[in-house]
Order: C-alpha cells, then structure tokens, then sequence
C-alpha cells in the first residue's frame, strides 16, 4: 500500500523514538518494516476517518499505542518461532495470515512445564482481563 508522505514520516519519527527508548533492543527485533506498517496503516485509518490532527503530538490514546506495540512485539515472536519451525502459517484470500503450531511447536511446548520458562510471554495478557 502507498502511504501520504506525511503519514510515512510520522511513523518514521515513532520508530525513531522506539529506538532510543530501546524497545525494539528489548524485543530483539532487527527489521522495523512491520512497526513501520503497523503506525502506517494505524494513521492511514485515522486519517480517512478524519481524526488525525497532524500537528498534535498525541497522534494515539494510551490504550491504541499500547496495543499496536504488543502487536509490533508479537510479530517479532511469532516470525522468530517460524524461523525456528515452531510455527508455521497459511493465508487465502478470505482469511487474515493464521499460525499453527509444527509438529516440532506441540513437542516443545510439552517439554516447556516449567511456568518460569514461559514468563516473559504475560506481556501479552492484558491486565483488564483478570
């Protein structure tokens, strides 16, 4: 998709500042192509919808930037555990990209018993839900 060159530069500024506050180092994440999507086709929205002010500095509620930075880190998880041949995805033309686990995915998540181990994933549990 083509995006307004404004809209790309705004993203550009957000993953900039990503960077110096070290998320995208936190994650482990190296290639910035899907955040750079992700804020693009966020703004994209926005801005069709005519609530994109582009002089504001609070481009997203609290709660909208929250979940698009779960979203940019469960990318990176789900596209590292692909590469790992833990998961595995398909897409038609009817149906959003869907992951499932390998063979190999199912044996290790068996091995995995200790909760420890799998910890660091309550990043993606939303508070609200308890």
């Amino acid at each position: 998709m083509a995006y307004l060159p404004k809209i790309k530069e705004i993203a550009d500024e957000m993953i900039q500042i990503l960077v110096e506050d070290h998320f995208f180092e936190d994650f482990e994440i190296t290639d910035y192509s899907y955040a750079r999507k992700r804020f693009c086709d966020e703004l994209t929205a926005k801005f069709i919808a005519g609530e994109l002010d582009f002089d504001s500095t609070d481009l997203f509620y609290d709660d909208e930037l929250d979940m698009i930075l779960k979203e940019i880190a469960a990318e990176s998880v789900l596209r590292t555990l692909e590469k790992g041949g833990f998961v595995n995805s398909y897409e038609d033309e009817d149906v959003e990209e869907t992951f499932f686990l390998t063979d190999k995915g199912k044996k290790e998540l068996e091995r995995l018993k200790d909760v420890d181990d799998i910890n660091s994933l309550r990043i993606f549990i939303n508070e609200n839900e308890d």
